[in-house]
């Protein structure tokens, strides 16, 4: 497996976990690499989402987290 940058919406449905298939290769992927790639075009796309959906306490976590991915 190839290392690959992320768009958002693969990384989303990471996010999400509900594609099994999706799921089930970016487990594959992360044991692998140890994180994902993704760009900062993404990150501001998923922080964006959030606010729309009013999500203010999922911005946190998910900016927090983002050193573990």
């Amino acid at each position: 497996m190839d290392r690959a940058l992320l768009d958002t919406d693969i990384f989303s449905e990471i996010l999400k976990g509900i594609d099994t298939t999706v799921v089930t290769r970016a487990v594959a992927y992360r044991a692998i690499w140890g994180r994902y790639t993704i760009s900062t075009i993404t990150v501001m796309e998923i922080v964006k989402g959030l606010h729309k959906m009013g999500r203010e306490d999922e911005v946190q976590r998910f900016l927090g987290g983002l050193s573990t991915v």
